[in-house]
């Protein structure tokens, strides 16, 4: 009967243990969109970073910046409740890995797309519009014919000092 030896159980446990946190912590294990929807009912910004979820409050980019001026996005899952195109260059800037977001505008896509950023949307809207829906949003007026990632952050770090 060819038997192995008992040391050999727990030294698969032992590797299979550091293989779940090695992915953990590689970001291979990242939220689900449903999670992400969920979290958005409650909170204006979702950031799951090394393994931790945080949770941002705030209108339009404020968050966005909010976070920027202390950290990056870098290899994080990023949920914002809408996205044009003035968040995704501050997305794009703070090097975010994936992002998730109910409404997505046709600019915001460009902007992924033309730096390589997966993103996921419920809704694709032309433009992102003003709170009374009556013109296009103040924020995405002033990145209109920016294309810069850096150049969006320092317009908006600065009015928001």
């Amino acid at each position: 009967m060819n038997r192995k030896p008992l040391f050999v159980y727990p030294l698969i446990a032992v590797i299979a243990i550091f293989t779940i946190a090695a992915a953990a912590y590689a970001g291979i294990f990242r939220p689900s969109e449903n999670v992400l929807r969920n979290y958005l009912k409650e909170h204006s910004l979702v950031v799951v970073k090394d393994g931790k979820t945080n949770f941002y409050e705030g209108r339009g980019i404020k968050p966005l910046i909010n976070y920027l001026k202390n950290d990056n996005f870098k290899n994080a899952y990023v949920a914002d409740k809408r996205i044009g195109k003035a968040s995704a260059l501050l997305l794009v800037y703070g090097q975010a890995k994936k992002v998730y977001t109910p409404v997505i505008s046709k600019p915001a896509i460009k902007v992924f797309e033309d730096n390589n950023v997966k993103y996921s949307a419920d809704e694709v809207v032309e433009n992102i519009k003003n709170n009374m829906g009556t013109d296009l949003c103040p924020m995405e007026k002033k990145v209109q014919n920016i294309d810069s990632p850096e150049q969006a952050y320092e317009i908006f770090s600065s009015m928001l000092k």
